[in-house]
């Protein structure tokens, strides 16, 4: 534990954060026992009531926080639910860098279990069903009315309200991804093969799933596979399926068999509801549900040194081993086993039709999508398993926004829209859901967005349409957390305000994250961003752009990005002939730039009526040029034939001379003779 002379040091190195002129959090004051799956937690302390009774997780993880959630939950006074109080975006000192912060009231009570490797004594099947599952059913039936599912239903994020644990509550569940901080027990088969962050909001049925298993952990006193890892869980769940996974080496309260059976059955058309648990709950007893297990072949699939015994274990064996499921595919192995062995005659004709759609058309690795869309066709509900990657559909925007950071996964996930693999998937699904239909319509879109290839368009533009929550990662403004337009651009002006400011200020992301955020935004304003281009014409283009967001949506000064525009519009300023011309821009330019306003560089920069004087002025320039030049020519011309000139020269002054001499002569004459005759 930090002394006070520690602690003193602490809030001395890192001073109170401002959260908005709402309240202050303190870095000084870490408080690891409320971690979220988004970040660490710090006490927050209420500028109003100066109470310091909340704590704020101050989100780090590459994957985005549920923002799209937070108004709902802050309007929930639900007491089973961790109450949102606040969030902002503040200046985090310790990181010298802008992040995202969620503020809730901080639990009065301890978690439920701190870890899950720890043993603690059973819950009592009264304080059980009455409290943790009284108080846990109430919470997700709120969650249901307003539309939003949880991810974080587990012993570790459950906190008891009173000392004898008759009530509980659901800690932070919104600061990362749902499910991102689950481990692969309590989730459902399915999102356990995904990546965390490719689960996807999933649905109550995936929560209510990962109650009955929080159930059973509490009612034994210990996890069921406690000193197995993540990766022997989810093989024993393919193998095997949950309820015998749970249970091999466990024995069950035998009243609650019948909820914890219907809770984590792995059909979820066979799972137990909100309403069936009810209904338990007020003493009505349902028909037993019975353990699901995967189908078993009479033989089993040997591929890569493993015997495989079901279609899901072997589409999780050939995602993982490409050369050598290219293999068992393409001789036709898989084929026959799907047909022998397991007598699945529609599935090995969907495989067929997954083989000859992937080959069909697409440049890149066909035996990559091969075997992507055939492992789709084994295990049509588990996640889309591509290069490494592995995503629900609902998922593909969380899993995107964290590739993009980390730079892992990136082209798989690109590729994953570009080749329509979310529509094979619905097509595979085995049920129908009124979801799937908006679901491929927007990737269809998508495709199309990323097929095209200019700054607003591509992988930047899919990122920011398909996960609105993630604020713009261009290299100049990742560490501002940009979630809105007037933020991008409150960004892009303090970008312009250092000496390291970039080469310009709209790249790809920014583009892109304009363009998504823009719906009005016209396609002409990105056509002339294009690298390589005309100069001029990008210059003017993004000052077209960056005009249009500020008049629209402000901030209304940005002096620093205006400066910066003014520095790029060299090119602009060059288009002017007359060098008086020139410079007056410049300086009136740069007078306009200290405003912060950016419309009135157009007005001065691309002015069409000045442009034209200038254009008018150097055509005349150059007529009267061109005759001045003709002018020397013919001089030239002329001085060319020198000893004709010197002929003609000598013969004039000859001829003038002899003139001047008769004329002398004459002039006597006439005097001779006018005096002989007086």
């Amino acid at each position: 534990m930090a002394t006070a002379a520690q602690t003193a040091d602490a809030s001395l190195e890192f001073p109170p954060v401002d959260l908005g002129g709402r309240g202050e959090i303190l870095p000084a004051a870490p408080l690891p026992g409320f971690d979220g799956p988004g970040g660490h937690a710090y006490v927050f302390r209420s500028a109003r009531e100066r109470r310091t009774d909340q704590y704020a997780v101050v989100c780090r993880i590459p994957a985005p926080p549920r923002i799209e959630a937070l108004s709902a939950l802050r309007a929930m006074e639900h007491p089973s639910l961790v109450r949102v109080t606040d969030w902002a975006t503040v200046d985090w000192t310790p990181d010298r860098a802008r992040r995202f912060a969620i503020c809730f009231e901080r639990p009065s009570g301890r978690p439920l279990m701190e870890t899950l490797d720890e043993m603690r004594d059973p819950l009592p099947e009264d304080q059980l069903v009455r409290g943790v599952l009284a108080s846990l059913l109430s919470g997700l039936k709120e969650l249901s009315r307003a539309g939003l599912t949880c991810g974080g239903v587990r012993p570790t994020n459950l906190f008891v309200k009173d000392a004898n644990a008759t009530s509980v509550l659901i800690g932070d569940f919104v600061s990362g991804p749902a499910g991102y901080a689950q481990p692969v027990l309590f989730e459902t088969v399915e999102r356990g093969i995904a990546q965390r962050s490719g689960r996807g909001p999933g649905s109550i049925a995936d929560d209510l799933y990962a109650l009955g298993v929080t159930l059973l952990v509490l009612a034994l006193g210990r996890s069921p596979v406690r000193g197995l890892d993540d990766n022997a869980v989810r093989q024993m769940k393919m193998e095997r399926g949950t309820w015998a996974t749970l249970t091999a080496q466990t024995k069950v309260p035998q009243n609650l068999v019948e909820p914890l059976r219907g809770l984590t059955t792995d059909d979820a058309k066979q799972r137990w509801s909100l309403n069936d648990l009810d209904m338990w709950m007020q003493g009505r007893r349902l028909s037993p549900k019975q353990p699901q297990v995967a189908r078993r072949a009479q033989r089993p699939l040997e591929f890569d040194g493993q015997e495989l015994w079901n279609v899901r274990t072997v589409a999780h064996a050939l995602s993982r081993n490409v050369p050598a499921a290219t293999q068992v595919i393409g001789s036709g192995e898989l084929d026959r086993w799907l047909r022998r062995a397991l007598n699945e005659e529609l599935k090995a004709e969907l495989v067929q039709q997954a083989i000859n759609s992937a080959a069909a058309g697409r440049p890149g690795s066909v035996e990559d999508r091969i075997v992507a869309r055939v492992c789709i066709a084994l295990d049509p509900t588990s996640p889309i398993r591509y290069k490494g990657c592995a995503v629900m559909p609902d998922g593909i925007g969380t899993a995107l926004a964290e590739a993009m950071r980390t730079g892992e996964g990136l082209q798989a996930l690109a590729e994953i829209v570009l080749f329509q693999m979310v529509g094979f998937w619905v097509n595979c699904y085995p049920d129908f859901r009124p979801e799937h239909v908006p679901l491929v319509q927007t990737y269809d879109s998508l495709r199309s967005l990323l097929e095209q290839t200019g700054p607003g368009f591509g992988i930047e533009r899919v990122l920011y349409e398909v996960a609105p929550a993630v604020p713009c990662l261009s290299l100049q403004v990742r560490d501002q957390y940009a979630l809105t337009l007037p933020d991008l651009m409150a960004a892009l002006d303090g970008a312009g305000s250092r000496p390291s400011r970039g080469r310009d200020p709209v790249d790809r992301h920014v583009a892109g994250f304009v363009a998504a955020h823009h719906r009005k935004l016209h396609d002409r304003l990105l056509s002339s961003l294009a690298p390589g281009g005309d100069p001029v014409q990008r210059v003017s283009g993004m000052l077209a752009l960056l005009v249009e967001v500020q008049r629209r949506f402000g901030p209304p000064k940005l002096p620093g990005l205006a400066d910066w525009l003014v520095v790029l519009a060299e090119p602009l300023f060059k288009r002017f002939h007359n060098r008086r011309t020139r410079e007056r821009l410049k300086h009136e330019a740069q007078r306009v730039a200290r405003d912060g306003h950016l419309e009135p560089l157009v007005h001065i920069i691309d002015d069409p009526k000045v442009l034209a004087e200038d254009q008018h002025g150097f055509a005349k320039a150059m007529r009267q040029h061109d005759a001045l030049s003709q002018q020397i020519a013919n001089i030239r011309l002329e001085m060319g034939d020198r000893g004709g000139i010197t002929a003609t020269t000598g013969r004039q002054i000859a001829a003038v001379a002899s003139s001047v001499v008769a004329m002398v002569i004459l002039v006597l004459i006439v005097i001779v003779m006018a005096g002989g005759g007086l």
